[in-house]
């Protein structure tokens, strides 16, 4: 429940009683005429907001927002709903494929080049899983791509990824690697950015999938990405071939830091 600040007027007041009216507007939250409430600490010490007893709360300390260590606890977005945001970790597609199933350093508008992948087409990504990582999140795998005619009328790209995971700090050795195809739906629009997600990690999951319960700060994924069929329908030419520009894993975030650099991150 939420308290006005208590005030009083003139100079008649003992002094016994403005000590303890004093003492009552630090401990309880104030209001201004807009209904914004402030809370106020003495000059170098805290202010604590949450459930003291259990130790679930955050403070305020000379400018410093302190949260708990513990694992699941950050910032969250939405009032209404609140919940851990997303975040990326972006993979750049880049020259790391030196094989015969290289994508090709094409032209794709005016004078800018992108890789362009034909079936069989191939490249490689690492990431690193931050500290900021919600432990016992699903992270999914999104493929930002696109192309450049202006004659296709529908169709899909069928992306291929395979993906090793492995914990840090000497805990685990590279997972044999999992396997899974999935589409992305072609625009008719030229050069319009088409993003196609699938979800890489489950708590319970499939042939297909990473393991949610061993993904943690400092783990490392590594993944291959190429286009398995390239269904793209066009009114009339040849099939254009998509460009890959990134592929990139969400992931939800704490907003935070661990306590610990090594593990157990949260101790």
């Amino acid at each position: 429940m939420l308290h006005r600040r208590p005030t009083y007027r003139g100079t008649d007041i003992d002094a016994p009683l403005k000590i303890y009216l004093d003492e009552l507007a630090r401990a309880l939250p104030g209001r201004d005429k807009e209904g914004n409430i402030y809370l106020a600490g003495d000059l170098g010490k805290s202010v604590f907001i949450g459930d003291f007893e259990i130790g679930n709360y955050a403070i305020i300390r000379r400018g410093n927002i302190v949260l708990p260590k513990t694992s699941g606890v950050g910032i969250k977005v939405d009032v209404a709903n609140p919940s851990f945001g997303w975040r990326d970790l972006l993979g750049e597609t880049t020259a790391r494929n030196t094989g015969a199933s290289k994508p090709t350093l094409a032209i794709y508008r005016g004078g800018l080049r992108q890789y362009q992948f034909g079936v069989g087409d191939e490249e490689f990504y690492d990431f690193h899983i931050p500290h900021d990582y919600v432990a016992g999140t699903d992270i999914l795998i999104h493929i930002h791509w696109s192309h450049t005619s202006a004659l296709v009328t529908g169709g899909s790209i069928v992306f291929e990824i395979e993906v090793s995971y492995a914990k840090g700090h000497g805990q685990a050795a590279f997972s044999a690697p999992v396997e899974d195809v999935y589409s992305g739906n072609a625009s008719t629009t030229q050069y319009v950015h088409a993003i196609s997600e699938t979800q890489l990690s489950s708590s319970a999951p499939t042939g297909f999938q990473l393991n949610t319960a061993d993904l943690e700060p400092d783990g490392v994924i590594m993944m291959r990405v190429g286009v398995n069929q390239n269904n793209i329908t066009v009114s009339s030419g040849g099939v254009p071939d998509p460009y890959l520009h990134f592929a990139d894993v969400h992931y939800q975030s704490t907003n935070m830091a661990t306590k610990d650099k090594v593990p157990d991150f949260y101790t």
